[in-house]
Order: C-alpha cells, then structure tokens, then sequence
C-alpha cells in the first residue's frame, strides 16, 4: 500500500511539473522548486541551529517539566531497587525466604508501579498540551514566513520534506534545492513577531 500511495504522489508531482513547465501557448515556463527541513527547525546533528524561537520554545518545555522527569526517574529507580532486591532474595538458598517480606516488597513495588503509570500519563498529556500553547503560534508565523520568503526568492513549488519522508513519498531528493538553512537565516533574522514564547501563569 505504501508502494502505490508512493508511485501516485510521484505522478501526482510528475504530471503538476510538467503542466507547470509551459505558459500560455506551449512557451516554457520558469518552474523555481525547493524544500525545507522542517525537522530541523528545532536544530540538527550537522551544525544547524535551527529557528531561534523554536529551539527556545523548545527549551522553555524541558525546563517547566524538568521536576516531573525528575520524579518519574526517582519512581522508576525505586521500582527497580526493589525487583532487584527480590531478585537476590529468590536467588539467595543459604537465607530462608520470608514471604511476609517479599508480599510487602511486591505490594510496594506494584503500588510504585501504579503510581508511576498515573503520573506518566497525566506528564504527558500535560507537555503534548504545553507544547502545543508554545509552538502553535511560532509555527502559525512560520508558515507565513515561508510565504513571503518563497515568493521574494520566486519559488513557484516549497515542498515539506519532512513531512514527505513521514509519507514515504520521497524517491529522488537534489540537495542543491534545500533551502532549509537559507529559510531559517532569513526567520531568525526577522522583526521580533507576536509568536514569543510565553509562560505559563
């Protein structure tokens, strides 16, 4: 299934190139296309810094939820103190097993266990919520920016790469169109915008 929504979109992409190489009349026309790395709007491995407001959005996310981490950690260090502790109890032969001991340290571990769960779950649902609230405008401004940086640079076609790579629609990619750190050199050289990063009250 993948195979064939891979092939349509290449035609799909195919058949808007060709149409788009010709003007009125069959006169060439000129057919500018690039790509961005939205990925890597947050920075990469190969030196790219990324759009300043993001990786600060970014940045602003694992400080606030950097105590909750914390205490997740500490649970899951504690769940696991304790398998290993009735782990050596099991293995130990020389030492009778006292099973009013081990239930209590398996209750323990179990309640531990729940606990943990609960508090993941709320975490994440409290970042994924967070995240939104600090991204949502940066990325409503970014969308805006590669409007208007598009069409000072006269692309006709900015494609998402990222995104495509997501879809597996990606067959054949020219480096020499990436336009990705071209974009995010003229983002984060921009007027400050309203898509500041906020915190919370």
């Amino acid at each position: 299934m993948k195979k064939v929504t891979t092939l349509v979109v290449s035609f799909v992409f195919a058949a808007m190139f060709a149409v788009s190489a010709f003007g009125q009349g069959g006169a060439p026309a000129v057919t500018k296309i690039g790509w961005i790395n939205t990925a890597a709007f947050g920075g990469d491995d190969k030196g790219l810094n990324g759009v300043t407001k993001y990786v600060n959005a970014l940045k602003t996310l694992d400080t606030e939820f950097k105590p909750r981490i914390t205490e997740l950690q500490t649970l899951d260090g504690k769940i696991k103190a304790i398998a290993e502790e009735l782990q050596k109890m099991q293995s130990n032969t020389a030492v009778p097993i006292n099973q009013q001991t081990v239930a209590a340290k398996q209750e323990e571990g179990q309640r531990l266990q729940r606990e943990l769960e609960f508090k993941q779950k709320d975490a994440e649902a409290a970042v994924q919520a967070r995240r939104n609230t600090l991204l949502a405008p940066i990325m409503t401004d970014l969308d805006k920016a590669i409007q208007e940086f598009s069409k000072q640079k006269g692309y006709t076609v900015v494609f998402d790469i990222a995104a495509l790579a997501n879809a597996n629609a990606i067959l054949v990619l020219d480096p020499a169109a990436d336009i990705t750190k071209e974009f995010i050199a003229y983002y984060n050289t921009r007027p400050a915008t309203t898509a500041a990063v906020t915190t919370p009250k």
